[in-house]
Formats: structure tokens, sequence, C-alpha cells
């Protein structure tokens, strides 16, 4: 049986139109708001009300899942020790669970989901190491579009990772000599989390609506 297939895409600046155009290039019918502000105070267009009323137009599915995959979240309990917001922790949720468990429904029904945040980069948002990563390894198959309209698959952008904090992952030695690939993986992901993760304790002065 071949995987579910999830895409993720960034809305950034682009016209309205011009993300229509990537979403039907893609054969989205079914956009999955990932923000936990769904809002944009430079792009309106993609402000919840405008753009849930837009895609109907167009015939496709709005949905917010801002509870089940934002990435602000105020409870402590979901942060690490030095206030960011711990993806792992996230994960872990009940909320984030149901959050998986209804986009499998929503592709078994036939829906071509995509979920949607602010970065145009996948490598510089939430989407690609809190949610990405989980389904990648719960079953799914992961696209990431970008805004010229190329795609490229999870572990392919997993790789462009790897390379980032190569000089950051731990390496086999004498005296820790079973250090596995896993292991780098992990390491790395998490550092992304450190690098993207979302803390109260810092005034956002950015438009991501994460």
């Amino acid at each position: 049986m071949p995987k579910p297939t999830i895409h993720t895409i960034g809305h950034s600046n682009l016209a309205a139109e011009d993300f229509l155009r990537l979403l039907q290039l893609h054969g989205i019918d079914c956009v999955v708001d990932v923000r936990s502000t769904p809002a944009s105070q430079y792009n309106p267009q993609y402000n919840k009300p405008v753009l849930s009323e837009f895609l109907k137009e167009n015939d496709i599915l709005y949905l917010h899942f801002g509870k089940e995959f934002g990435a602000r979240h105020t409870n402590p309990k979901l942060h690490d020790g030095e206030g960011k917001v711990d993806f792992e922790k996230v994960r872990a949720t009940e909320e984030f669970k149901l959050g998986v468990e209804r986009l499998r429904q929503g592709v078994e029904k036939g829906y071509c989901p995509a979920l949607m945040c602010a970065e145009a980069d996948p490598l510089e948002c939430h989407r690609f190491s809190m949610i990405s990563n989980y389904l990648t390894e719960n079953g799914f198959e992961v696209v990431h579009i970008y805004k010229d309209g190329e795609s490229v698959a999870h572990p392919e952008l997993e790789a462009e990772l790897m390379k980032k904090f190569a000089k950051k992952l731990p390496q086999p030695t004498i005296f820790e000599p079973n250090i596995s690939k896993e292991d780098q993986v992990r390491t790395a992901y998490r550092l992304h989390n450190q690098l993207v993760g979302w803390s109260p304790k810092k005034e956002e002065t950015d438009d991501r609506g994460a």
C-alpha cells in the first residue's frame, strides 16, 4: 500500500492568486493552517476569515490546526530548560496525536492536504522539525512545496539539515564508539528545534504567526 502523502507550504508574501496556483499545481484540495495565530499583519490575505473564504470559493477546504500543530505553546510543561517550546514534548500531547489521526483520516477520505505556515523555507519553520519529521517516522510521505513551484521530499531536506549541523553532531570515538546515524539525526532535529523554537520570553518582532 502506498504511504499517505502530506504536503507542506509557506504562504510567505505571495499574492493570494499565486498561492492558489501553487496549490492547484500540486493538486492540493485541503489547506491545514498550522499557525498558532492564523493572522498576518503584513499579508492580510492570509488572515483566517479572508483565507478560508478565498479557498472555499476555489473549492479548497480550510482547516485550522493551531492547537494540534501550532508552534506557540505557553504551557511551561512543554518548554525546555531554556524556556523554548520543546517539539518532542509537543508531539507527546494528545492534541498533536489527534491532529495526526485527523490527517490520516482525511487522506483516507481522498483529500490531498498541505500543512501551511508562514515561512517560505521549511528549514526555517517548525512544520519541518516538529510535524514533518514525526509524520515521516509514522508512515507518511511528506513533500515540501516551494514558492517557485518546485517540491522536495522530506528525506532530501533532512540530508540538508544534517549538512547544516554537521560540525555539531556527535561522532563515534574511542570513548563513545556506539554513536549511530540515528543519534546524529536526533541531535540535528534538536538543534533545529533550538533554532526555530518559539519562546514566550522573547518578544516576537516578525510576522511568522507560527
